[in-house]
């Protein structure tokens, strides 16, 4: 990863003197977002927690033949109560260059569609992406088409993440070389999208649709809606993207409330309403086969308000639930955020979030300041 970093900083320095234009995307940000307090309504007892004091720097470079981008974060933590360390990761990342125009070659680069989109969670649906991890060539034959295939791996050196060529037999099983294929086609008035990740490999393969209809098919200008549908063959997960969001800080306290929407097939639904002083925004995750997860059902909604200059106040609701009585308790989430923009590097935020299970729950109280340019 160090290697990785020096590149993309050699990339940002020298690129304004390679390339005639180029544009520069920085920021810093200082923040704590981690819960403070966890109630634990089988020990019967309110436990609490020093917040990580985090700091994280983004860059991406834009130009004429190559992108880049880096986002890394490090933290200050007490990792058994009594004893303070520092513990550093790299976010995400990636390079992309173009040797002509129509063509892109990209490391670690995701490509998603924009259907994919979950405006409230603010991140992408796996199955929308088609980049990878690993290399990815992109090929534009006309302005508003992408096709692309992928080699996906990890970086890192893990054996246990290599793409074999030939195949390996591992557990009796044998692991297929790991391609993937994908096109994005944009239109004024939509987007749709299609990605088929992991293609020979029948016990991996995922496969992803998607559409985007930004204002409404011009009927309703500030109205956006962005719907899918995913298929895994092997019961794919939105754990990570979902579940860590509100569930994670609660499976401290009990196994009760873990995980988040695991899938066979998964749609997705989106609906964002952009006006003068006020932006509202909702989404839905559902799994369509009730043996695959504990949890079938997620939707957030939030309200932002921007009524006075320079200050946002965003009201934000989330539950993941069960309706398929499996047992397991459904999980609840609320936050109240302010942000101000001081001027035009500067913005500072805070925000109270509670999050429920059953008689358990966490509390948070995240703050942050941000330079960007």
């Amino acid at each position: 990863m160090k290697k990785i970093i020096a590149s993309l900083v050699a990339i940002a320095a020298l690129s304004s003197a390679a390339f005639a234009e180029v544009k520069l995307s920085f920021y810093n940000k200082l923040y704590e977002e981690d819960a403070i307090a966890y109630h634990s309504d089988a020990a019967d007892e309110t436990t609490t927690d020093f917040p990580a004091l985090k700091e994280r720097m983004f860059v991406e470079v834009l130009s004429d033949k190559v992108d880049a981008m880096v986002k890394a974060t490090f933290a200050l933590d007490d990792f058994d109560e009594k004893h303070f360390g520092l513990q550093g990761s790299v976010n995400d990342w990636y390079i992309e260059f173009r040797p002509f125009e129509v063509l892109t070659l990209g490391l670690h680069t995701g490509i998603f569609a924009d259907g994919s989109y979950l405006p409230v969670f603010y991140d992408n649906i796996g199955a929308g992406n088609i980049g990878s991890d690993g290399f990815t060539v992109t090929v534009r034959p006309v302005k508003s088409l992408r096709i692309s295939a992928t080699a996906d791996f990890p970086f890192g050196g893990d054996p246990a993440g290599v793409n074999w060529l030939n195949g390996k037999k591992e557990a009796g099983e044998d692991e297929e070389f790991n391609i993937g294929i994908g096109a994005i086609y944009a239109h004024d008035l939509f987007e749709v999208g299609l990605s088929i990740q992991d293609v020979i490999d029948s016990d991996d393969r995922q496969i992803g649709f998607y559409a985007a209809f930004p204002k409404l098919f011009g009927k309703v200008e500030p109205l956006t809606l962005r719907l899918g549908f995913a298929y895994a063959d092997n019961g794919n997960a939105v754990d990570d993207l979902i579940g860590h969001s509100f569930a994670g800080t609660l499976t401290s306290v009990n196994n009760v409330c873990a995980g988040g929407v695991d899938y066979e097939k998964l749609l997705n639904f989106s609906a964002v309403y952009e006006a003068e002083k006020f932006t509202v925004a909702a989404e839905m995750l559902y799994n369509l086969d009730d043996a695959a997860s504990d949890y079938d059902l997620y939707s957030a909604a939030s309200l932002s308000l921007g009524m006075v200059e320079k200050l946002t106040i965003t009201a934000t609701g989330k539950i993941l639930a069960d309706l398929s009585s499996s047992g397991v308790e459904n999980l609840l989430g609320a936050r109240l955020a302010f942000d101000y923009d001081v001027n035009d590097n500067h913005t500072v935020g805070a925000a109270f979030e509670m999050d429920k299970c059953d008689k358990d729950y966490a509390i948070a109280v995240p703050l942050y300041w941000k330079y960007h340019f």
